[in-house]
């Protein structure tokens, strides 16, 4: 239950992300994050946006692109704030 005053708390989703890279923007990894919201995936060096969705398919919650630059030899942290539509 949401009650107004009453913050919710930020919790992990697991989401279907889609890696794109280049110009013109052409798919390279798609991959489910888990219960956690973890992900890995092992690109080589450049930059990349991630086009996250829900998996149940619906309108919400809903979450931007998020432009990453990976690095030779190291993996990136990212995180994906999702919104709720809840005010």
């Amino acid at each position: 239950m949401v009650r107004e005053g009453s913050p919710c708390p930020d919790r992990p989703l697991s989401a279907r992300l889609t890696i794109t890279s280049g110009d013109p923007e052409r798919t390279v990894a798609e991959t489910t994050s888990d219960t956690d919201g973890h992900f890995r995936v092992a690109l080589p060096p450049g930059t990349y946006t991630v086009r996250p969705a829900n998996l149940a398919g619906s309108v919400a919650p809903i979450a931007q692109p998020v432009s990453v630059t990976v690095t030779s030899g190291r993996f990136t942290t990212i995180v994906i704030p999702f919104d709720s539509g809840i005010r």
